[in-house]
């Protein structure tokens, strides 16, 4: 790697069990790119990574196939990986397809959602509420990814969470990158949630899929491109 931000500043993994070496490198890397410590062209190199965390290459080689299924990494030759870029367009279009995705999902999620699962959606946005006072842009953007996965999980559509689950890293990166500028109040980010959970407790599919697909596409309203062009 050009640089070592890793050994440096070694950021911390998401908070979630981790069960083998891979694991921790991919948690690793994970959060150095989706915080830009690792940015966009950064070279990644098994043999360097493999040392700054004292490791062999075997679990790097497993992270970065990891990451390059969730588009966070791309390979250029066979022992070249960088980490990959995003453009404004790319990401007005990933929002589109995660509209109809979680569209879809949420009409089947409304008609068998109980009401303890809509109080751990509402734990989800308290803890994002929480992240949001503390100005932790990482941690409420990871429960945010909880939150709409738990509505496609509970949606029991093999078939949709699989079409969900490739998208979810990649807008992680982009709502951390990009929030920050955007929407400064991270509490008013984290209660706009609210009413996703509310349309669920009344079991109307429509009226679910429409706020859900409002929600995700707020980030474009009146929004000008020009301003984010990589």
């Amino acid at each position: 790697m050009t640089s070592n931000p890793l050994k440096k500043n070694r950021p911390r993994p998401e908070r979630t069990q981790l069960t083998s070496l891979a694991d921790q490198v991919y948690g690793q890397l994970r959060v150095a790119i989706i915080s830009a410590q690792l940015p966009p062209g950064e070279k990644l190199v098994e043999l360097d990574i493999a040392a700054d965390m004292g490791t062999s290459q075997g679990p790097v080689r497993e992270a970065l196939q990891r990451l390059e299924r969730d588009g966070l990494v791309e390979r250029r030759a066979r022992k070249m990986t960088l980490v990959s870029n995003f453009s404004i367009d790319e990401m007005y279009e990933l929002f589109s397809v995660r509209t109809v995705i979680e569209g879809f999902a949420i009409q089947r999620t409304a008609l068998k959602i109980t009401d303890d699962q809509c109080d751990e959606l509402e734990a989800l946005i308290e803890n994002m509420t929480e992240a949001g006072r503390q100005n932790n842009i990482i941690t409420l953007s990871r429960y945010d990814v909880q939150f709409h996965q738990h509505i496609c999980e509970w949606a029991e559509s093999t078939s949709l969470l699989q079409a969900w689950m490739p998208l979810s890293s990649q807008i992680q990166r982009f709502v951390v990158q990009t929030h920050p500028e955007r929407y400064p109040d991270f509490v008013d980010v984290a209660i706009r949630h609210q009413p996703i959970v509310d349309a669920l407790r009344s079991h109307n599919a429509e009226h679910a899929a429409r706020t859900v697909q409002e929600h995700i596409m707020r980030f474009w309203s009146g929004f000008n491109p020009a301003s984010l062009k990589r």
